[in-house]
């Protein structure tokens, strides 16, 4: 149900309708308003959802949410004044769903106790784990809470922290609202859902499923049950029971107060002791930090004298290494320079003896001596002169020239 706001009476009233909504005037504001949609929850709303947060040892649990939409000035505010248990959920991938028997509970409940009302939205206490938005909460509430101004509110007991969340503007999914208003109002609905529901006080529920309650029992607690204005009295009962642990907490923290008040004042006399000590022994103090200034500088000092030490072992170091370096590069250039000179003698040595061998290898023909024959013969009819006489005997080994034998065999070489 939508209503429209009415510049002229400032009443709501819904489309079609005779009945006339004021805007809540008693608000107390959490964190900041968003600038298109402002969320109001009424204080026993609030308060009963907390409770049913941590009621049944912390676990995590589903609620629905009845209100109304209201349009002011092309704005839309949601006043959220009723909250239903989510029953006969189940576990469905590791977290609580609701199911068929959940929608069924919860239209029951909103036609008994917030008839003419909306569902405004949904509620996911998950204690411990924070108020970060769970993927599948916002799978949910896409599927099932399609419209703009419908609201899923997260909450975490333990830590204390709740969120609402709302669509964004491309309703592609949900973001966290800036805040929201807690509204004070005497809400006779939520009122008499709490007392059938109370968190305080359970009803003894069925041990066995097999037991039956007679039917004179059901009709001496139909008798028992209490009247609208017993109701509203035990409201303003819980009301002020709330009201007197919040006033007992805030005796308390004053009294931590005072207690800290006195401590700090404890503290405050003993600093003041201690400086007036510390002024009785100003001259101690100078002079322990000149002794300290003394020794601070004789230690700079010996730093200094320490690090050159450590500059010239360096260099020394260095040095010799670099010595060490150049006497070994010396001696290899040496033993290369030796090596160098032994290969050329080598080289020498062999290419003479090649010489020797080519030269002996040289010949032009060979002769043999015949009677009367002589060397100045022979190199003539070799050579057309005798100045070859001392080649033919280099060439034989012939040491006398007027020493060949007839028969001999000569070597005329190649000149």
């Amino acid at each position: 149900m939508q209503f429209l706001f009415n510049d002229d009476s400032n009443l709501y009233s819904a489309v079609g309708e005779e009945e006339e909504i004021t805007l809540p005037s008693n608000i107390k504001q959490i964190g900041s308003i968003e600038d298109d949609i402002k969320i109001y929850v009424e204080d026993y709303v609030h308060t009963y959802l907390y409770q049913y947060a941590r009621s049944g040892g912390n676990k995590e649990k589903l609620a629905a949410l009845a209100g109304r939409c209201i349009v002011v000035e092309g704005k839309q505010a949601i006043i959220i004044s009723g909250a239903i248990q989510a029953k006969d959920t189940k576990q469905q991938k590791g977290a609580e769903s609701f199911t068929e028997d959940t929608w069924r509970y919860i239209n029951g409940q909103m036609e008994v106790y917030f008839k003419g009302m909306s569902l405004v939205g949904w509620v996911h206490t998950q204690p411990g784990f924070g108020t970060f938005l769970m993927a599948k909460d916002e799978i949910f509430h896409k599927e099932n809470f399609k419209e703009p101004w419908q609201v899923l509110f997260v909450i975490d007991s333990l830590d204390k922290l709740d969120t609402f969340f709302i669509h964004n503007v491309e309703r592609t999914g949900l973001r966290p609202a800036k805040g929201y208003f807690i509204y004070y109002d005497k809400n006779q609905e939520m009122q008499e859902y709490m007392l059938d529901n109370s968190l305080v006080r359970p009803r003894l529920e069925k041990q066995d499923s097999n037991d039956k309650i007679e039917e004179g029992e059901d009709k001496e607690r139909e008798k028992k049950r209490p009247t609208a204005e017993e109701r509203i009295d035990a409201a303003k009962d819980i009301r002020r029971v709330l009201k007197k642990r919040a006033k007992e907490a805030e005796e308390e923290n004053r009294s931590r107060l005072t207690m800290l008040a006195g401590v700090s004042s404890i503290l405050c006399i003993a600093c003041l002791f201690m400086g007036v000590s510390l002024l009785n022994n100003i001259s101690r103090v100078r002079k322990l930090e000149t002794e300290i200034a003394t020794v601070q500088n004789s230690y700079y000092a010996m730093a200094e004298q320490l690090e050159e030490a450590q500059t010239q072992m360096v260099f020394a170091a260095q040095k010799a290494e670099q010595e060490q370096q150049e006497r070994l590069k010396k001696e290899a250039e040496e033993r290369a320079e030796r090596q160098r000179q032994e290969e050329e003698r080598k080289a020498v040595e062999e290419a003479k003896k090649k010489a020797e061998e080519e030269e002996k290898n040289k010949i032009l023909a060979t002769y043999v001596v015949e009677a009367g024959d002589s060397l100045g013969y022979i190199s003539n009819k070799f050579y057309g002169t005798s100045d070859g006489i001392k080649d033919i005997m280099s060439a034989n080994s012939i040491n006398d020239r007027n020493k060949i034998i007839c028969g001999q065999t000569l070597m005329i070489p190649v000149r």
